[in-house]
């Protein structure tokens, strides 16, 4: 009876030694597994930082070069400084992954292999308590009377149970570890790889809209104008805006009078519609060719395109 609850014991101890192997195979599989797609992932985000950071310099690199189109120089550039801005939290979310995501579960590939190692010990104590208790038994139906071998036998029997119970103990405690570690580890590391995720996309919607927000304040109709006039200007075509603002801002005087009457004031002002702005014009009631001259050094005030701004173009 107490040799059957012997091998009962033994068996106990080697079910638990063959669940622990069960786990420890699974969990490597899978961490593994997870450790290689975040890795993936990590890589794949440092290489859209690459292009990135290309994107913003093409868009800088075009819009210092861009001397035509002052609105789509206006627009590119900005989207050059928040694009790069991107790239730095970027690359803050690569930093971020490789130390708080891909590192803790790399680590898994080391403490699995210790973990096995310890299952194995425990297999082998458990089978070599199994061959002592057979050698026992054999000894016993073959030398019955011979009580010297079966004490030396029975003192190896007994060695060989307290080698496995210790064993069983230490493996129930390293997996007990293990265990409390991984479930640590996988939940903290998916929360962190989450929030990672959610900063960075905070951040990257942000600084988007601005880029978006630029580009859709670009004024087609007026560069396309802005464009028209400076390949009037190369063909040596006179520039008809320029002379059109100069008669406009000149008024067909009568006998010593102006055109536009009804109007005390030496000056009346009017505005000439264009399609992204209003552009003041002050018209001289009395000519100064009739009149003083006092007026001829107050300038026209037109649109200067060197100077053109976003928060002007609509």
């Amino acid at each position: 009876m107490g040799e059957r609850m012997n091998m009962t014991i033994g068996q106990q101890a080697e079910n638990q030694a063959k669940f622990c192997q069960t786990r420890v195979a699974n969990s490597e599989k899978y961490l593994g597994s997870l450790c290689e797609v975040m890795g993936s992932i990590t890589r794949k985000t440092a290489h859209i930082r690459d292009k990135g950071d290309i994107l913003a310099k093409l868009c800088k690199d075009y819009s210092d070069e861009e001397n035509v189109s002052h609105s789509l120089k206006a627009g590119l550039r900005v989207c050059a400084e928040n694009l790069s801005v991107i790239q730095d939290y970027r690359q803050t979310q690569i930093m971020r992954l490789e130390s708080k995501v891909v590192r803790p579960i790399s680590d898994y590939g080391n403490i699995c292999k210790q973990i096995k190692i310890g299952v194995k010990r425990e297999l082998e104590a458990v089978k070599r308590e199994d061959k002592k208790k057979i050698e026992l038994q054999k000894l016993r139906s073959k030398n019955p009377g011979n009580s010297h071998q079966i004490s030396r036998a029975q003192s190896d029997v007994e060695r060989a149970r307290e080698d496995a119970s210790i064993g069983s103990k230490h493996l129930e405690e390293q997996m007990v570890s293990f265990e409390k570690r991984r479930l640590h580890d996988i939940k903290t590391s998916m929360l962190d790889y989450f929030k990672i995720q959610l900063v960075f996309h905070a951040k990257a919607i942000e600084f988007y809209s601005k880029c978006f927000e630029s580009m859709s304040m670009v004024d087609e109709e007026r560069d396309l104008q802005e464009f028209q006039r400076k390949l009037s200007m190369a063909r040596g075509v006179p520039d008809t805006e320029e002379i059109s603002q100069a008669l406009t801002s000149m008024t067909t005087t009568t006998n010593g009078y102006s055109d536009t009457l009804g109007s005390s004031d030496p000056y009346t002002s009017t505005y000439e519609l264009t399609a992204s702005d209003h552009r003041r014009v002050r018209i001289s009631k009395t000519s100064t060719m009739y009149g003083d001259d006092e007026d001829d050094d107050e300038d026209d005030d037109y649109y200067d395109d060197d100077e053109y701004d976003l928060s002007t173009a609509r």
